[in-house]
């Protein structure tokens, strides 16, 4: 005959794992840990080390030139001695001001640009009224060709 008491069984239905192994994530931690530790101790000991084995004077040589002292002009970096160029920009607005004081100064200023060839530079409101009132350059209009073969 077929069994029909299934009471216990009803009470508690049969579950499945979640297939997670919570120690192995444990375990990663705690070896991630002790390795961080260990790197952090063994670079801590190599700056010691080297610290230890570095010379704390450096004698200058006899005929080195003197240490000149860096100083800012115009917003850049100038010394005593040759720097490489170009040289380091301190002070932005400094050499910006000084940038626009030069262009200003050879928009609205007189020089030459080739004395030698006798040419000149003016100021630009200067040319405008120069060549209003000279005119602009115009080719001469030239009659059209009469086409080929009518006469």
């Amino acid at each position: 005959m077929a069994d029909t008491k299934h009471a216990a069984q009803a009470l508690t239905p049969p579950t499945e794992g979640d297939g997670v192994s919570y120690s192995g994530i444990v375990w990663f931690v705690v070896i991630l840990i002790a390795t961080t530790i260990a790197c952090s101790l063994l670079m801590w000991g190599l700056f010691v080390l080297l610290d230890a084995n570095r010379q704390q004077t450096v004698e200058r040589a006899p005929l080195a030139a003197p240490i000149g002292e860096p100083r800012i002009d115009g917003g850049r970096i100038v010394s005593d001695r040759e720097l490489p160029q170009p040289s380091m920009l301190v002070s932005e607005p400094t050499a910006l001001a000084e940038f626009r004081k030069h262009e200003d100064a050879i928009l609205h200023g007189y020089a030459w640009s080739d004395e030698a060839g006798g040419t000149a530079r003016i100021p630009v409101e200067r040319a405008k009224e120069l060549l209003l009132k000279k005119g602009f350059p115009v080719r001469q209009a030239t009659a059209p060709a009469a086409p080929e073969g009518k006469k």
